[in-house]
């Protein structure tokens, strides 16, 4: 191309979203259990710093969605957790991170999507909120964002009577909300990006999707399902006076800006790094994070942590990725493994038991199964159990009386820096940080 590409990527917790040979980095409701904001900012620039080498130019994160809505299909874990306050600050710090790292952060779901029930990629959601819960809670963060200069948003494609009362439109169609609400009232004057076009929430309710976003006020508009269709209901409607010279030269002219801004028109300079390999510091920020967040959900008194050099039962529920978790607990103790099904003969009086879900990406289900929840209860009956659980937050809610374990430990993803963390902080080698990232009541 005679003028520079833009490269855009979404991956929310590094390339391995994207890349079969890129370990990943922890989510962000993993990141929203940190009770300080400087690795976060660690982590962006670092991640900004490899996609850049790759020759990646945007970036579609921060998510700055607040998930108030546990069963929420497609946000969930994406989001770093249901406070207005704490998404915002961690929002700012990711997104400073990689926009240090030259990137230009975009921030999603404008004007938020963690209160629906229904995913935007299979329907359109609707967001029933008042326009006051709306402003408090789902736009807060992204105001706070256009405070610290975010180059990038992206808007939801949701229904949001509040903003806008047609019924079965999304909102990236709306004029009042992405130029009226977003660039007027709230003064954003970085570029505008659509969701994906051929997504059923826009693609099966609104006719001629890329014109629409465009007229309502976006600036790109990703993914369309013809592309050349989509040119051509442009090329039309300004032909016929509908997209005006002063209209389109708004977005091409922010578009142009951002490019120069990147650096784009002054070649491509070659670069020394590795980008797909993990360095000592991509490690070190990940052990820090699986340090600092890993949670003491529960212990009773005088019981955790475990005294080293003591004999101890070892179940394991779900599937292992690896054998790192069994491996650092023998690091402090001697650990006798048993299977679930020889459970009633064991011998020992301290029992560890680790529940190990799928968390390579965060639409698993990740929940405890009908066989481990009985196995659970039969457990909660001994004296002395202590629970780890590799897995994304909610599935705590499926625990029944909390309080009869000696400790509830919640480790979030199934990564060797966080089955090396939880036995460090079990055995007491580590002080427990931090902090659920959601609230809700556990079974007790």
């Amino acid at each position: 191309s005679e003028i520079p590409l833009l490269i855009g990527v979404d991956a929310e917790w590094g390339m391995a979203m994207r890349l079969e040979d890129v370990s990943p980095y922890p989510f962000q409701m993993t990141l929203g259990a940190l009770q300080t904001n400087d690795l976060i900012y660690a982590l962006g620039k670092r991640m900004g710093t490899r996609k850049r080498a790759l020759g990646v130019h945007v970036s579609f994160s921060p998510v700055a969605d607040v998930n108030t809505t546990p069963k929420n299909p497609i946000i969930g874990i994406r989001s770093f957790g249901d406070n207005p306050k704490d998404v915002a600050q961690k929002s700012i710090a990711l997104a400073t991170g990689l926009q240090d790292a030259g990137l230009i952060a975009v921030a999603k779901h404008f004007p938020g999507h963690g209160s629906s029930v229904l995913d935007s990629h299979k329907a359109l959601p609707r967001i029933g909120r008042s326009r006051e819960a709306l402003d408090s809670i789902d736009i807060f963060p992204f105001q706070e964002l256009i405070k610290m200069n975010i180059k990038g948003i992206m808007v939801g494609h949701l229904e949001v009577p509040a903003l806008d009362p047609r019924k079965n439109k999304p909102v990236s169609t709306s004029k009042a909300v992405v130029t009226q609400l977003l660039q007027d009232s709230l003064a954003f004057s970085g570029l505008i990006f659509t969701d994906a076009l051929n997504m059923a929430g826009i693609s099966k309710t609104t006719a001629q999707p890329a014109l629409a976003c465009f007229l309502a006020g976006a600036d790109i508009l990703l993914i369309p399902e013809s592309l050349t269709t989509s040119v051509a209901n442009i090329m039309q409607a300004y032909q016929q006076g509908i997209i005006s010279e002063q209209r389109l030269a708004v977005s091409v002219k922010k578009i142009l800006q951002a490019k120069y801004s990147l650096g784009l028109f002054e070649g491509v300079a070659k670069q020394q790094l590795r980008p797909v390999a993990d360095t000592y510091e991509d490690r070190y920020v990940k052990q820090q994070i699986a340090a600092q967040s890993i949670t003491l959900v529960h212990k009773r008194p005088n019981v955790f942590p475990l005294n080293q050099n003591t004999s101890i039962a070892y179940i394991s529920l779900g599937k292992e990725r690896d054998n790192t978790f069994l491996g650092a607990l023998r690091n402090y103790a001697d650990v006798v493994q048993y299977h679930t099904e020889a459970v009633k003969d064991m011998q020992h009086t301290t029992v560890v038991v680790g529940v190990h879900a799928n968390t390579t990406t965060p639409w698993t289900t990740q929940l405890f199964s009908a066989a481990d929840k009985e196995l659970l209860q039969e457990l909660a009956k001994l004296p002395d159990v202590h629970l780890v659980v590799f897995s994304k937050v909610y599935a705590l809610q499926g625990i029944d009386q909390i309080s009869r374990f000696s400790s509830v430990l919640m480790a979030y993803e199934q990564q060797p820096e966080f089955a090396i963390a939880a036995a460090q902080l079990l055995f007491g080698v580590l002080e427990p940080k931090g902090k659920l990232p959601v609230s809700f009541s556990t079974p007790d």
